[in-house]
């Protein structure tokens, strides 16, 4: 009694696909509902929800009074901000760090350079053999240098006079190349020289090259009566012209990050009371900044500033994304219940949402594109392919709410995400092949193109930013079909959901193991195809999935292709070998048939919902030919469970329907004179005793379902055993 209540008793029943309802299964729920939520409020900018939801239009007119709540700073507008720190970096110098050393170094090189010359001509009294032996020394330096130093008797005070011109230069110092300095509109340089800073203009700044001149200038006023004085002084002392200031970019980089933090963030004040905005008044830019301010001014000092001001809006936010997912949750505990309860497909769908959103956060605020790119259809298709369109339908008005929610209550985001999803929804529902995909990728596109066509034509939008945004609504359409292509393998393998497409590919039947059933076991092959036939026709009679049906009718009976021999169907009128058998071995060989179908299909890969096949298609039902010889035999009657398959009992409607329709074709083979009426009366038969056996107590179908399942299989075995002309002996026979 208690199957048939189970029976009689509504499709989302406590105990419906066989999982029991315990607190655990709620409690993983819960945590995944929860983690959903927390991933919605911390994922956007905790800034969104501090700021006003619908900011009154720069010009418009106040409807009421905005006071503010506490004391808070008003700041600077993005631009204004940036003017002020564009200004303090323009006054910013360029960093020079003096390297005082440099300047003993060269000197030192000086008087190596005029040592080594006094060796030379000390060495070499013919001038001849001096100028010979200069050019060797100094091949570099031009007749007149070396002319000038093989030639002179006393070389001290031009190396004096060298000597204090180039210290002069190093005391004040000089750069490589002005030009190559990042100077800022105020072209100064401040020299870093010891605790002293000094601060030139660029164009006191002295560098190699300018250098250069003002020795020649030098040299011009101090040997203004000898030019072989002047010519030797240039090009000597340019020899000795190296740079000892060198540009300090760690600390300008330091000055520059001091200067701007001296930047004040904000320019003046609003006291606690005071009128933000004033009813009737026109809203003007400085009122709005007001506004902003304050919002951001709150998410800085958090509970410090008004405790109630800044935790009720995040608890708003809390709210609405719960409200919506638990909304969800009821939709699939009360109408769904097979999805609710299967840990899979509920993991799946929060991680639809998950990623969608994390897409609509890269989108909307890291990337800062179009809200028209964010592929909202990505989640309606995959989802009304992997489970059903009233799965994708109601998850579709979900994510528009949160989207709306989320992006500061944009009702337009929300309507083409609904509107795109549901089109996207209703265009795959029987998508059964991938190049069908063709189709929402259109309608998705055209949703875009017509919702923002009319709304941007509304807010009176440049034409050519409406044909922009057109096409962001094309793009989207096409990305996000080619994107659910990609995505669906995955979701399959991820979560163990079979779909249409997949199941397309395993109905055919020159797929590996069904050629090998129908070779190896032409017998079972044969029952497997009139059992598709049968479980098509009956779960099309009461709305389940025929494809599901068929295709584990055609995979039920593969383990049968270890022992074909075994197994009445494909012994071909030879004599039966459990004949020499014990019943209770020949149980075995028949009950190992399922272990070893599920093995090979394991191996191959098939998804779980055709392996359940495999597992449920005799469920618990008791061997009643060899339990029976085991009675003749002798055996006690308490030896039952030995002749039972081990199950499990079918756990949905289609499992049970091949299991019915496994049972109804077998039994119609040794049916004497299969006329439509015994036909019905064996179905019939069958099927109550199935349902006696508690069999389908698991399965979630009803009475009236079984009688159609009844009625349907009808026709079907009837085409079977239909009648034939019998054609005389002399006659030839059609083709």
């Amino acid at each position: 009694m208690s199957s048939l209540k189970k029976l009689v008793s509504p499709r989302h029943n406590s105990e419906s696909n066989g999982v029991e309802r315990k607190p655990v299964v709620y409690g993983f729920r819960a945590l995944l509902g929860l983690g959903t939520i927390a991933v919605i409020v911390l994922l956007f900018p905790i800034s969104s929800i501090y700021e006003t939801i619908i900011l009154p239009a720069e010009g418009s007119i106040a409807k009421e009074d905005v006071i503010a709540p506490f004391t808070f700073p008003v700041l600077k507008g993005e631009e204004e901000l940036n003017r002020d720190k564009e200004l303090v970096l323009s006054d910013l110098s360029v960093i020079l760090d003096y390297h005082g050393l440099k300047g003993d170094s060269v000197a030192g090189e000086v008087e190596a350079f005029f040592a080594r010359v006094d060796s030379i001509n000390q060495s070499n009294r013919i001038p001849e053999s001096r100028t010979r032996s200069m050019r060797l020394a100094f091949p570099h330096l031009e007749e007149e240098g070396r002319y000038l130093l093989s030639t002179s008797d006393d070389l001290g005070p031009f190396r004096s006079n060298l000597l204090l011109i180039l210290n002069e230069f190093y005391q004040t110092g000089m750069v490589e190349k002005t030009e190559d300095l990042p100077f800022a509109e105020n072209r100064k340089a401040l020299i870093l020289k010891g605790n002293e800073e000094i601060s030139i203009s660029e164009d006191q700044l002295l560098d190699i090259s300018k250098a250069r001149e003002r020795l020649l200038s030098l040299a011009l006023v101090k040997f203004e009566h000898d030019q072989l004085l002047v010519k030797a002084t240039y090009e000597i002392g340019s020899r000795f012209l190296v740079a000892n200031l060198t540009l300090s970019p760690n600390e300008m980089e330091t000055r520059r990050q001091a200067a701007l933090e001296a930047v004040t963030q904000h320019k003046g004040m609003v006291l606690k009371g005071e009128i933000i905005l004033a009813k009737n008044q026109k809203v003007a830019r400085e009122d709005l900044e007001r506004l902003y301010s304050l919002s951001q001014f709150r998410i800085k000092t958090g509970l410090k500033s008004d405790p109630w001001h800044f935790v009720f809006p995040l608890l708003g936010r809390i709210f609405f994304a719960g409200a919506v997912i638990l909304g969800l949750a009821l939709f699939l505990y009360f109408v769904k219940p097979s999805v609710f309860f299967d840990n899979r497909k509920f993991a799946m769908i929060v991680s639809t949402l998950v990623l969608e959103m994390i897409l609509t956060y890269l989108i909307l605020f890291r990337w800062q594109l179009s809200e028209y790119l964010i592929p909202v259809a990505i989640a309606s298709m995959a989802l009304t392919i992997l489970l059903d369109v009233e799965v994708g339908l109601v998850f579709t008005f979900c994510l528009g709410i949160l989207l709306g929610v989320v992006n500061y209550f944009d009702f337009k985001l929300a309507f083409i995400t609904i509107v795109a999803g549901s089109l996207a929804c209703f265009s795959v529902k029987e998508v059964a092949h991938r190049y069908r995909f063709y189709r929402p990728m259109l309608y998705v596109s055209f949703a875009y193109v017509v919702f923002i066509y009319f709304s941007e034509s509304l807010k009176l939008s440049p034409s050519g930013s409406i044909l922009s945004l057109c096409g962001y609504g094309l793009f989207n359409g096409f990305i996000s079909t080619i994107l659910t292509i990609g995505l669906l393998p995955i979701f399959e393998s991820l979560f163990d959901v079979t779909t249409d497409i997949t199941l397309l590919e395993l109905s055919d039947l020159n797929h590996p193991l069904l050629k090998r059933l129908s070779l190896e076991a032409p017998g079972t092959y044969h029952h497997s195809i009139i059992v598709g036939n049968l479980a098509e026709a009956g779960a099309k009679a009461i709305g389940a999935n025929t494809l599901l049906a068929r295709v584990g009718a055609y995979y039920h009976d593969i383990g049968k292709v270890d022992k074909p021999e075994y197994f009445v169907e494909n012994q071909m009128g030879a004599k039966s070998k459990h004949e020499k058998l014990t019943p209770s071995m020949s149980a075995l060989i028949l009950e190992s048939h399922v272990k070893e179908g599920v093995e090979m299909a394991e191996e191959v890969n098939l998804p779980q919902a055709v392996v359940d096949f495999i597992h449920q298609h005799h469920g618990t039902t008791v061997m009643r030919y060899f339990y029976n010889k085991a009675l003749e035999q002798g055996a006690g009657q308490d030896l039952k469970d030995e002749y039972r398959y081990p199950g499990p009992r079918p756990h949905s409607r289609e499992t049970a329907i091949v299991m019915l329709a496994d049972a109804v074709e077998a039994a119609s083979r040794v049916l004497e004179d299969p006329k439509p009426s015994r036909i019905k009366s064996l179905i019939k038969k069958i099927i109550d005793s199935k349902l006696e056996a508690g069999e389908l107590s698991d399965s979630d179908l009803t009475f009236k379902e079984l009688g159609a399942v009844e009625q349907a299989f009808l026709p079907v075995l009837i085409s079977v055993f239909h009648p034939r002309v019998e054609y005389p002996e002399t006659a030839e026979r059609p083709a």
